[in-house]
């Protein structure tokens, strides 16, 4: 009987910068796969239309050739939502004809709403691939009870994700002895959904009562030009440090350099950037959307807001620049909560028991 560690996997994903490309650097990294042979396969990228076409096509005619030569078991994808969806349905389709036994692995922070807006084909075609995967991995409750709605697949399981095991190394040595300023860092998309035009109006409603080191350095990519401008509009740009895309490195630095992470999200799926900062010994203050309350249960794990609640934002940054004590208390029970459900020991083993239950259906 074929167990993970002869394993013959297709990991299906993008290559674009973000949360879904680190969970599979992540799987592979702590030992997901070790003894198996496993294929990166990627579907998407960034650039244009015809990197993206390209891309995918070569991508299909490896599988292709993989799956009639008879050398793969399990095919783990990784989707969100959009143009995701169908180009994932494409390979669903074909394992089902080979009898490659399938995991559809849920990252689409707004695949929600983006499905309750959609049209009869869009949602058609969600539910083919729902209820055609063997197993569906989902981040949270709220994704599970969600997909409960929509599919009659009863395998949904809630996975957590967890983060690189190098950010564990950044919490030893950590201390606030002789800190004249605390340091605040935003890490993730430069765009609506992740909140940073809120974070910018919750910074310039009490630039007043700031003091004058105060600093939010902000990593990541997508309307960095556009946030600038706002910044500038709004006055707070002695407040803000824009660092553009970050990793290796340069995110250790930052990770290592901040006491608190801000990430007042509209939508969420489970954000890596949280798991990242727990790992790391960092307070959070993010919001009530997506996994996120399975994240932070109490304000003794980290301080909650509601989506788009500018003075809510303004209110815990300004708790948190006279609460040192509450900063420290916070990030340790969160990286209590991080080593016993979200690192990379609590979870491998489980994913690992899950392929060889597939491995020995197939």
């Amino acid at each position: 009987m074929k167990t993970t560690h002869n394993a013959r996997v297709a990991i299906l994903g993008t290559r674009a910068r973000g949360g879904i490309r680190a969970v599979i650097e992540n799987h592979i990294e702590s030992g997901v796969y070790d003894g198996a042979t496993y294929y990166e396969l990627y579907t998407h990228e960034e650039g244009s239309v015809i990197q993206r076409v390209s891309l995918a096509a070569r991508t299909l005619l490896r599988f292709l050739s993989l799956l009639l030569r008879r050398q793969l078991d399990i095919c783990h994808i990784h989707g969100s939502m959009k143009g995701s969806i169908y180009r994932k349905s494409v390979f669903v389709f074909l394992c089902r004809l080979f009898r490659v036994q399938v995991i559809f692995h849920l990252h689409g922070s707004e695949f929600e709403d983006y499905y309750n807006r959609a049209g009869t084909v869009y949602r058609a075609v969600v539910r083919y691939v729902l209820d055609s995967s063997d197993y569906i991995f989902v981040l949270s409750r709220y994704w599970q009870d969600f997909l409960r709605t929509i599919c009659t697949n009863h395998n949904i399981l809630i996975v957590n994700n967890f983060p690189s095991t190098r950010f564990e190394c950044l919490l030893s040595g950590r201390s606030y002895e002789g800190q004249q300023n605390l340091n605040f860092l935003f890490l993730g998309y430069l765009g609506q959904r992740k909140g940073i035009y809120d974070l910018v109006d919750a910074v310039a409603s009490v630039r007043d009562q700031l003091p004058a080191g105060f600093c939010i350095h902000v990593g990541g990519n997508g309307e960095q030009e556009k946030v600038e401008r706002y910044i500038a509009e709004r006055g707070v740009g002695q407040h803000f440090d824009i660092h553009g895309w970050v990793s290796g490195e340069q995110k250790d630095h930052l990770l290592r350099q901040c006491n608190v992470l801000l990430l007042p999200s509209h939508n969420e799926g489970m954000p890596i950037a949280i798991l990242e900062a727990f790992a790391a010994g960092l307070t959070v203050v993010s919001t009530r959307v997506g996994g996120i309350p399975d994240l932070i249960t109490d304000d003794s794990v980290g301080l909650l807001i509601d989506a788009g609640d500018v003075d809510g934002l303004a209110k815990r940054i300004r708790q948190l620049l006279s609460a040192q004590d509450l900063i420290e208390s916070t990030a340790a029970n969160a990286n209590r909560v991080y080593s016993e459900h979200f690192s990379a020991t609590a979870n491998v083993a489980r994913i690992r028991t899950i392929y060889s239950e597939l491995l020995a259906i197939a």
